[in-house]
């Protein structure tokens, strides 16, 4: 499983791909990220299968993004709320004393 990754590198690829159309697989584009954080990002989405074909025939699916995006977002909420309770559990047994 990757990292946690770089949601603005990815969505800037994402943004790249959908400007130049390429979000089917009749109409790919070839795309060489200058920056080292959007090659990573290329690189994740890639292996995530929400970037798809050859090196130099690259295109977007975009109901993979939408998955993908709404994987991520519940990993945040669940991150989010498990920290919660920890705070809460920690500020119940300080309380008590």
């Amino acid at each position: 499983m990757a990292g946690p990754g770089n949601p603005i590198a990815e969505r800037r690829v994402v943004d790249h791909l959908r400007r130049y159309r390429a979000v089917r697989p009749e109409k790919t584009m070839g795309y060489a990220p200058m920056r080292w954080t959007h090659a990573r990002a290329l690189a994740r989405l890639r292996a995530a299968e929400v970037v798809k074909g050859a090196d130099g025939a690259l295109w977007l699916d975009e109901a993979a993004w939408d998955q993908w995006r709404v994987r991520r977002r519940k990993r945040v909420m669940v991150t989010l709320a498990v920290g919660a309770l920890g705070v809460g559990l920690a500020a119940l047994t300080t309380l008590r004393g």
